[in-house]
């Protein structure tokens, strides 16, 4: 697995793997013209299976909210939780980031474990939606739960 920084202005020429682009590909490469850090997601086969990243520059708290989506075909082999490892390191080793959010829908099981998995904790919940959290040290590469 490998994160390939995207630019729009400058699109790669990659294979997709089955499935990619998806059904909220064009909404997380967006984030991109919005001033968001957006990566590809390459699969162990070198082929573009998702996109991760931020959806804004850090706040002036230094809090980022991430987003991520894999190919349908791509889920449930453990890809989603080495992605959000590899945007977690990313994320950690740039100054300023001080937090990383996400929020999830709560009936999305998947997911949640996906950012539990690396080291997430709850925040809150409204609605349909969590939002869980991890503590960075922006640039100095740990992290820690909220609280």
């Amino acid at each position: 697995m490998q994160l390939v920084p995207y630019d729009p202005a400058a699109p790669l020429e990659l294979p997709a793997a089955p499935g990619w682009p998806h059904a909220d590909t064009a909404d997380g490469l967006a984030f991109a013209q919005a001033g968001g850090w957006t990566w590809l997601v390459l699969d162990d086969d070198g082929r573009v299976a998702g996109e991760c990243g931020i959806k804004a520059p850090p706040d002036a708290d230094g809090v980022v909210e991430i987003g991520y989506g894999l190919a349908a075909p791509s889920r449930g082999r453990g890809l989603g939780r080495r992605v959000v490892a590899a945007l977690v390191a990313e994320l950690s080793a740039r100054p300023g980031v001080q937090r990383i959010e996400a929020e999830v829908h709560v009936g999305n099981v998947a997911s949640r474990r996906v950012l539990e998995a690396n080291g997430f904790g709850l925040a809150d919940v409204h609605g349909t939606v969590a939002r869980f959290a991890l503590e960075v040290d922006g640039g100095l590469n740990g992290t820690r739960p909220p609280g």
